[in-house]
């Protein structure tokens, strides 16, 4: 007896190959040393970026900075450490932007950013003083090093460096470059992934080179490939531009976070989220003010479909206020390209079977 499957199940088989063909698409892609996931309507980001305190939701004093290396993030494979220019939410929000327009283009290309195009992303006027702090936000990112020492990261970098396919059309030149600026690098590399007694870290920078014309205000900016496959290899989390550029500083944080932990946050004490929030005030002060604001925030978001219901912040038997049940909506759950994709080609192809039907004439 031959099996017979539905028009929904032959959709989902044919869906399901096109997401075949996308994950041994990004392969290649990954290979390339570019950045092929997703496009300009998600705003993506490492998730142990999302969740150190490399980026503050509040605000930092003129001048502030780390002279020293700082331990910004720690996790169970290795840790994060910081060095530069204090950076906030704005510094993230300009990073993710110019990570977007280096999408399907080889990292050895520099980025073209008109210094414009820095204050509408952050939603500001054109005055000088704007103008000002677009250009120190790009000098801040130029300035700013990173120090890695994850093995995930590392052995996903490895592999990018020591696997460039055939059909690059610049491989000689990207072969040459990496062998004479990563060579000894990577047989660090490679020995710190094939042991676990050896540990290893690499440091980069965001931007290596930028180069500006003073008349027009375009920026030629040229992002470091180890940073750039870092933060957009490494565990990603999406979270739709739509969505993220309505929020206000502690939201662009906060919901990444809660974005990246598929089965929900666990629950954490809300001092936690104060510390988070990058606020300076003392956490006994305003503890009462912080859950209410956050409820309304939850509340508000849950609303809009942004948050599953079922949080709550409540004491425990230790008399500590915790946060519980944060989970990412539907509206902002989507975590790799291959599901987002499959998705708008089956999107596409039921509105093409609507165009197509009889009824739609």
């Amino acid at each position: 007896m031959e099996l017979k499957l539905t028009p929904e199940e032959e959709r989902q088989v044919e869906v399901d190959d096109r997401r075949f063909k996308l994950r041994q698409k990004f392969e290649v892609e990954s290979g390339q040393g570019i950045l092929p996931f997703t496009n300009e309507r998600f705003f993506e980001q490492s998730n142990p970026i999302v969740r150190s305190a490399l980026f503050s939701a509040g605000k930092v004093e003129v001048g502030a900075s780390y002279k020293e290396w700082t331990e910004i993030f720690s996790l169970g494979a290795g840790s994060i450490w910081y060095r530069g220019p204090a950076l906030t939410v704005d510094h993230e929000v300009v990073l993710a932007r110019i990570m977007v327009l280096a999408r399907g283009r080889s990292l050895t290309q520099p980025v073209k950013v008109l210094q414009a195009d820095v204050l509408r992303w952050l939603d500001l006027d054109d005055s000088g003083a704007n103008f000002k702090k677009a250009r120190k936000i790009i000098d801040d990112l130029a300035a700013g090093e990173l120090r890695i020492s994850s093995k995930p990261a590392l052995k996903r970098l490895y592999q990018l460096l020591s696997q460039p396919p055939e059909n690059l059309p610049d491989r000689d030149f990207f072969v040459q470059f990496i062998r004479n600026r990563y060579g000894d690098q990577m047989k660090e590399l490679a020995q710190a992934i094939a042991s676990e007694d050896v540990v290893v870290d690499i440091s980069m920078r965001f931007l290596t080179n930028q180069a500006r014309n003073h008349k027009t205000g375009r920026l030629l900016l040229n992002l470091d490939p180890i940073a750039a496959i870092f933060f957009d290899g490494v565990n990603t989390t999406l979270v739709p531009f739509e969505i993220w550029d309505q929020l206000d500083r502690f939201g662009k944080k906060l919901m990444p976070l809660i974005a990246s932990h598929r089965d929900g946050v666990w629950p954490i004490r809300l001092q936690s989220y104060h510390e988070f929030s990058g606020a300076k005030s003392e956490f006994v002060n305003v503890k009462r003010r912080l859950k209410y604001d956050l409820k309304k925030r939850f509340t508000a978001w849950e609303e809009e479909g942004w948050l599953e219901p079922g949080w709550d912040i409540a004491r425990n038997d230790d008399g500590d206020e915790i946060v519980r049940g944060l989970k990412a909506g539907e509206a902002v759950r989507i975590r790799s390209e291959f599901d987002l994709k499959a998705k708008i080609l089956a999107d596409d192809d039921t509105e093409q079977d609507a165009e197509d039907s009889p009824q739609s004439v």
